[in-house]
Order: C-alpha cells, then structure tokens, then sequence
C-alpha cells in the first residue's frame, strides 16, 4: 500500500494478549529463575570447552627426523641434523646476522620417527602419534569428525529433551560427556581416541542445546530476549577455560581431565534444577508442574495458592509441519535458503577463526584470549541491537564490516610487522563482528519461521551451521598451503552475506507468523509496491 514501510507491523499485534501461565504465577523473572539459571549455565559452559580444546591439542610445534631408514643398506639410522650450525652469515647496517636451519617442518621420505619440541607443550595430539608430514591429514581428519559430532549432537539432544525431559537430557549428556571425556584421556591408539572423542563432542553440544531450550522456556517477551541471549555467554566462558588450562598444563590429557572434572561438577548441581514446568506441561504431567510453580513463586516472594492454579495443555496443532512444506511456498523457500547460507558462513568464519588463529595470524594464546574477551561486548552489543534497532540491518552491516576487515588482510604484508600486529588488529575486528551476528541469527531465524514449521526451519538452520563448523576444521590446512586462501573465503562469504540478506524482511515489532499463508505478508517489500492484502488479515 502506498505509504507503507518496511518495519511498519505487517500483521496487528492483539489488543489484549493472553498472559503467559507459567509467568502469571512464578512472576517474569525472580530470585528462583536465576538461581536455576546460574545452576543450568555451571552445568552446560564447562562442556562447550571440548569445542575450542581442538585448537590446544593440534598446535603448531617444531619436529625433526629423529630416525630414519635406509632402504639401500636395509638399516635404520640417525639423520646428522646439526640444530647450532649457521647456516650464512650476512651484514645489515653494519651488524652480522646469523641465519640457522629453520627445523620447523622438517620432512623426510624414509624418517620412521619424529622427535618433537617439548619446550613448551607437555603433549598434544601431533607429539602423541606424530602427526606431521605424511600422517597431517589425520589431524585434520579428527577435528572434521569431532565437528560432525556436533550436527548430531543438537539434532539428538531435540529428540532425547522432547520424549524424556529437559533435565534428564541435560544430565544424561553431562555424565556420558565427563565417562568419556576421562577415557578420552588414556587412549593411547588414535582410531580409539577419534570415536571416544568425537562421542565426548557429540554429548558436549547435546548437553548445552538441552540447556538452552531449559533457559528459554522460563521467560516470555523481552526477558525471553534477555535470558535466551545471556545463555551465549556460554561460549566465551568455555573458551577463557579452555585457554587457561591449555596454558597452565600444557598436556592435552590433563585438559581433558580438568574439563570432565568440572562437567562431573555440573551434573551434581542439576540435582537442583527442576524440570522445564512448560515440558510438564506439554506431556500433560500438570501436577509436577503446580508443584514447582508453587516453589519458585515462594522463592520469588508471592503468594499463590495452589487450588488456584490453572494450566492448560497448548494446542499441538500449530507444530504439524516439516522441512518439505518450508521448501514448497518460494518465499519461505527464498528466506530460509538465505538464512542457510547465514549461518554457515558466520559458523564457518567464527569456527574457523577460534581454531586457527596461530595459522591464520601466527599467535595462538594472545590472539585467542583477545578474541575472547572481544566476545563479551560482541554478544551484549548484540542484545542491545536486536531490542532497539532490530535484527535485518545489524546483521548486515555486522557481515559487511567482517568481509572488510578481512579484505584489509590482504594487502598487509606478513612477518614485517612485529607479531603481524595489523593483520591480527583487522581479524579482531572481524571476529568481533562476526560474533554479534551469530547472536543475532538465533533470534532473527525464529522469528521469520511460521509457528507450523518453526522446529524444522530453526532445526535445519542449526544443522547447517555445524555444516560449516565442520569445514572450519580445513582453514588451518587450507592456511599452510598459503594464508590468503582461508582470508579470500571469509571476505567472499561475509560480503555475499550481507548482500543477500537484504531480501530478508525485518521482525522487530512485528507479529511471528503463524503459518505458512502469512509469511508473504511479511515478505521484503525490497522498494517493490507490496502486495495489496500485504497488512490484512485473512
């Protein structure tokens, strides 16, 4: 309709919402809710570690042939490698330099064993079954199946908290996480230690997906915003542990022990977490749910009655749906195939960016731990964004400033400046913007998905997601083949991006659609003349 503009409420808000039932009792938020938060956020952030220590236990480290065979005289030898020769000498402003053999990388075709230096990693996953030169690849290989452990794990942790409970999928991922985790620990043959190590991601992201959707089902309206989004602080917590065990230890084996210390922690607080009262109330269980209603509005200081509580099973009607009726309407298909291509790239830049910054810009803990701490302002920034200005344009400006940092990447020089301090200063700020629009994508997804097919539309998206976690597991190959490979691709896909999401139209204060029929009237009218019927209601 002429006049009409993009963020103006496609379908009318009710005049008079129906209250919420679990927080017409309990209150929006209270004492009890954080308390329980807090509990779930212990129990969940300490597992999301497993997800970064991948990063520490493949540094890069220096090795050398420390046994070799001769083929010719059928006998083993030890190659001359001599570590304090020099190699030239040359003459800079009047000083003498002194250029030794670089044993970074030393390969050789009938080495039988590597030496490694110890001098400051204990031992890793390269030191422990020396995968270097002909055996590298492995080490990728590993890190692609732990990622593909995460797709499962989030798809497993939907259909386990759905059919046993929140609480129970929670626990059940903790225990299995911290039994694993430990024999993880003592493997000492690599096939063995890739399976109990992919199950120990698997049970890692399970555990938190659980717990997320726990966290979520306790608020509405904005504190639903609030809560939901302070549950991604999860992941800069788990990389600050993470970061300060690698440093302290220096021995994977012991990270992963401090890591299942802490996860077994967490699975005995959960004892004092109850179930999801809106889960109860789904699967008809109302009684429980009175019961810890009734607790949580004494904890929260407010007299209810438990006679007077009343709770009503929600209509399932509205969750038929699936994956092939989201691809058969074009614009739904338009909106969710953009928001795939989304969230693998931010997936694919974040992921790749925390696992290989050594590679990428040459510094493993400084760069890591700034990027870490960057994620802090990076997700508040992100809460604040989505409540006053909306969802569509931080993301977009958010990927554009990613693809530009990294742009400027390009045309730096490396190893002239000390650190390559502007290459890392750039990735930073790239980094940081990235974050805020992975925060932003968890919102912005649900809210464009119909009400029938919104399992299925977020599912898949989240499914996608650890599609291009999985590929960030190349970006450190990728990066020893030539720097500028993995930078290319994340300029290319931060800008394209940006650039598609603008046919994606703008959520903020605007009503969900509810089924499929009413996402055109919330389609981007994109400077078109919106459709006629485009603010009526059918």
């Amino acid at each position: 309709m002429p006049g009409e503009k993009e963020t103006d409420p496609a379908i009318p808000k009710p005049a008079a919402p129906k209250p919420d039932q679990i927080t017409a009792v309990i209150g929006e938020v209270g004492r009890w809710q954080i308390e329980k938060i807090l509990l779930v956020f212990i129990a969940a952030a300490p597992g999301l570690a497993h997800i970064f220590h991948s990063a520490f236990i493949t540094p890069k480290t220096k090795y050398w042939c420390a046994l070799a065979h001769d083929p010719n005289t059928g006998k083993d030898y030890v190659p001359a490698i001599d570590r304090t020769a020099v190699e030239h000498l040359h003459y800079e402003n009047g000083t003498e330099y002194h250029l030794y053999p670089n044993i970074t990388g030393q390969c050789m075709d009938d080495c039988i064993d590597y030496e490694h230096d110890h001098s400051f990693w204990v031992a890793t996953m390269v030191t422990e079954w020396d995968l270097v030169c002909d055996r590298l690849a492995l080490k990728t290989l590993a890190k692609l199946i732990l990622f593909t452990g995460f797709a499962l794990g989030s798809f497993c942790s939907g259909l386990v908290s759905d059919r046993f409970g929140r609480k129970k999928a929670i626990w059940g991922a903790s225990v299995i996480m911290m039994i694993f985790g430990l024999i993880t620990s003592f493997i000492p043959w690599f096939p063995v230690f890739v399976f109990t190590w992919w199950v120990t991601g698997t049970m890692a992201i399970a555990c938190y997906t659980a717990a997320f959707v726990w966290v979520m089902e306790l608020a509405t309206g904005k504190w639903k915003i609030i809560l939901g989004m302070s549950m991604n602080y999860s992941w800069p917590v788990c990389r600050l542990i993470i970061a300060g065990l690698a440093y302290g230890l220096r021995d994977w084996h012991w990270h992963l022990r401090a890591i299942s210390g802490m996860v077994a922690v967490g699975a005995v607080l959960l004892f004092f977490v109850p179930e999801s009262p809106r889960w109860l109330i789904a699967r008809s269980r109302t009684e429980e749910a009175k019961d810890i209603l009734v607790s949580a509005a004494k904890r929260n200081n407010k007299e209810v009655e438990r006679e007077k509580i009343v709770l009503q099973k929600p209509s399932a009607g509205g969750a038929k749906g699936g994956f092939l009726d989201i691809m058969k309407h074009p614009t739904l298909r338009l909106h969710t195939l953009i928001m795939y291509f989304n969230w693998f790239t931010t997936a694919f830049i974040m992921y790749g960016l925390a696992l290989s910054w050594q590679n990428l810009t040459g510094g493993l803990f400084l760069n890591f731990l700034i990027g870490t701490i960057l994620d802090f302002p990076a997700k508040t920034l992100a809460m604040v964004l989505v409540q006053m200005v909306g969802r569509k344009y931080p993301y977009m400006i958010g990927s554009f400033i990613t693809g530009l940092m990294f742009l400027c990447t390009l045309f730096i020089p490396r190893d002239v400046y000390p650190s390559n301090w502007p290459i890392v200063v750039f990735a930073l700020i790239g980094n940081f913007s990235t974050t805020l629009c992975f925060a932003i994508l968890y919102m912005y997804t649900g809210e464009i998905m119909p009400t029938t097919v919104r399992a299925a539309g977020v599912g898949s998206s989240s499914l996608v997601s650890k599609v291009g976690g999985t590929l960030s597991t190349t970006v450190a190959a990728l990066a020893d083949i030539h720097p500028a490979i993995p930078t290319i691709i994340f300029v290319s896909l931060g800008l394209i991006s940006s650039g598609i999401t603008w046919f994606l139209p703008e959520t903020k204060d605007r009503k969900m659609p509810e089924t499929i029929d009413d996402v055109d009237r919330v389609a981007c009218t994109c400077g078109r003349q919106p459709r006629s019927n485009s603010t009526e209601m059918t």
